[in-house]
């Protein structure tokens, strides 16, 4: 009886610590044959190259600084961006790991953030997006910091999403 006990309480524990990285890897084993997604996946690897490469941009070094990865999952399907975006709402909403940070929902506009933390320092941001004209799912992993990132990303004007982050990050 004690042994059953046991894996129980072990299950339970392994299955409440599994990170966010988890969700979109639960979306992609759910829709990743699906054609029209596309998923890029930048590695830890590729990202410090990236800050060898752009010594002579230390504000765009400073922002990259300490991400590990980014995966960004997104699609052009009007047909189907609906259905991709409630896919990913609902896994995020059974992630325990995950905080809201931010969420809109407008007429055709939908933007979904959040995080996860480690020793009070974000670990994981997760952007939800979903328009008629396109769905994204990013994810960045690492050691992020936000203001660094918010400060960079304003240079970004034409990324809808991170618009709507600052504004966010301002009103605070």
């Amino acid at each position: 009886m004690m042994k059953k006990y046991l894996f129980f309480c072990i299950f339970i524990w392994i299955n409440s610590s599994v990170p966010a990285q988890d969700i979109l890897k639960s979306f992609i084993d759910k829709h990743g044959k699906d054609d029209n997604l596309e998923i890029i996946t930048i590695g830890k690897k590729m990202m410090e190259t990236m800050c060898e490469l752009i010594l002579d941009n230390p504000e765009l070094t400073e922002a990259i600084n300490g991400m590990e990865t980014i995966r960004i999952i997104s699609s052009k399907d009007p047909d189907l961006n609906s259905e991709y975006y409630n896919s990913a709402q609902n896994l995020l909403a059974k992630s325990k790991k995950t905080k809201e940070f931010f969420s809109i929902s407008e007429e055709n506009n939908e933007l979904l953030i959040v995080f996860r933390e480690s020793k009070k320092s974000i670990k994981e941001l997760i952007v939800l997006s979903g328009r008629p004209d396109g769905f994204n799912l990013i994810s960045i992993n690492g050691n992020i910091n936000l203001d660094v990132l918010l400060k960079y990303s304003e240079g970004l004007k034409n990324i809808k999403e991170l618009n709507q982050l600052r504004s966010v990050k301002s009103n605070q």
